[in-house]
């Protein structure tokens, strides 16, 4: 059980709920805590899971609510498309609140204070869930109550498998094994839109690629209204958790700590402010995870009273390169996603003898910019070293180095930055001297997530940039 401080006063806006722990008065509050409702893994519910039905009464109740009441499910839908940030570093607080509203929400119309929302764990069951093709499900786009205004669409059906290497269990953990928050996390940004950042791991890869692999609804910004995106950020909310107990700090940077999301409501329609800040302590009070089932092994849990100790303690700098090597820019030849296609780039020498030592405490990054893809792109790009021509562009390549996917619509489409990290595959192919010592070559390789699958226009890459950074240690003290 998480035990604080009574005379700590922790103010969590929690689907509405503040929560004063203060001198007196706590006993309830604790034994709420205790009791939190539990966020199970879908993969362990059965079509008629009393959770599970919960969640259909709670969209039904949703949709029969008219479209000014701020809980109505399209409404709620419109809160994404009109203020969810992503690509920085508010994509995952202002998911995390988002879903604490939704949970309030549908406790309040079906009466199950218990509710919680499942998760879909796609590294084990890469096909969406059976309850969520079901006949006459309200979780099937199928079903007749699903027309408009809350019909949604599924570019594939519920036997297509979402691509190992962009959700698996060894793509997570090359994930959760990241130590900065900006690399993990998204990068920092001064609103929650334009205001500029990049795409971290967690939502370059499988995130964005999910989207696009469910494609559809899910495909944009009125995701929402797909039932299954609840479950897919759900699973995001837990990597984040799971990451923060693995004892990686968020960042210290006080406009992040300090901003207030002020979009939501609580269960009863009224406003209900989230302070960013406090966000990373809400699995611990106001929700609790159920460990996955299945392909992975559960990560060593952090008992609550130090992970809250940690939490709220520990605050990471941001990263600052330690050398930079601009490349002159030139055009990147655009991918137009006809075929496996590839364009490359020239990699320094110098940068790539910075890391080649095995053990060091420096990395490679390149950084790459002002990316730009169609609308509900169908395809992702995959990033290679020294790649032979006419080699194989597979992810087992001794050359892969990492991925990335897009997310957009035609309402908000943007140029993004994110990263790949070269340093191991540097070293791998130094190591078996299949490094090229004059110029190493960077290549993009197209991958299409479904058969026949074609993109509006070519996807651009406006340039690339090496950085070295400093390594990152994860604190012992949370290990």
């Amino acid at each position: 059980m998480l035990e604080l401080n009574r005379r700590d006063s922790l103010l969590l806006s929690a689907a509405g709920l503040t929560w004063t722990l203060a001198l007196g008065g706590c006993d309830k509050i604790f034994e709420k805590i205790k009791n939190r409702p539990v966020r199970r893994d879908v993969r362990t519910m059965a079509n008629n899971d009393p959770m599970l039905q919960t969640y259909r009464d709670g969209i039904a109740a949703m949709q029969a609510l008219p479209a000014s009441d701020p809980r109505n499910w399209a409404t709620l839908a419109a809160v994404h498309l009109n203020t969810c940030p992503h690509g920085n570093w508010f994509f995952l607080p202002w998911h995390r609140a988002y879903l604490m509203s939704i949970e309030a929400i549908i406790r309040k119309l079906t009466g199950n204070s218990g509710f919680a929302m499942p998760y879909w764990n796609w590294q084990c069951q890469r096909a969406i869930p059976g309850p969520f093709w079901e006949a006459g499900s309200i979780l099937n786009p199928a079903t007749p109550a699903t027309q408009p205004p809350y019909a949604f669409t599924r570019g594939i059906g519920s036997s297509d498998q979402a691509d190992e290497t962009m959700v698996g269990p060894a793509t997570l953990t090359g994930i959760l094994g990241e130590t900065d928050f900006e690399l993990f996390a998204s990068g920092a940004a001064t609103a929650l839109r334009g205001g500029g950042g990049s795409y971290g791991g967690l939502e370059a890869t499988p995130h964005n690629y999910v989207h696009g692999f469910i494609s559809g609804t899910m495909g944009g910004y009125l995701s929402p209204k797909d039932p299954i995106f609840w479950l897919h950020h759900n699973v995001l909310d837990y990597f984040w958790y799971a990451w923060n107990s693995m004892g990686n700090a968020n960042t210290g940077d006080s406009f992040w700590n300090g901003f207030d999301l002020t979009m939501f409501v609580d269960g009863d329609g009224n406003p209900a402010t989230y302070k960013v800040g406090a966000l990373p302590l809400a699995p611990l009070i106001s929700y609790r995870f159920e460990a996955p089932t299945g392909c992975i092994r559960p990560f060593d849990r952090v008992d609550d009273e130090r992970l809250k100790a940690f939490l709220e303690k520990a605050r990471q700098i941001r990263f600052k390169p330690i050398r930079e090597w601009p490349i002159p820019p030139r055009p990147i030849p655009p991918l137009d996603g006809l075929r496996m296609q590839r364009a490359a780039v020239s990699l320094p020498p110098d940068a790539a003898r910075a890391v080649m030592a095995e053990g060091g405490k420096e990395r490679l990054l390149l950084r790459i910019d002002n990316v730009s893809a169609p609308p509900g792109s169908p395809y992702y790009v995959r990033v290679f070293v020294d790649l032979p021509a006419g080699a194989d562009p597979s992810p087992t390549s001794p050359h892969y180095a990492g991925a990335f996917a897009f997310f957009g619509d035609e309402h908000h489409q943007m140029a993004f930055n994110t990263h790949v990290d070269l340093t191991k595959t540097v070293q791998r192919l130094a190591a078996e001297r299949a490094l090229s010592a004059e110029a190493p070559s960077i290549s993009f390789v197209t991958v299409p997530m479904r058969e026949k699958a074609q993109l509006a226009r070519p996807i651009q890459i406006g340039g690339v940039t090496p950085l070295l950074i400093a390594a990152r240690d994860v604190p012992k003290s949370v290990r």
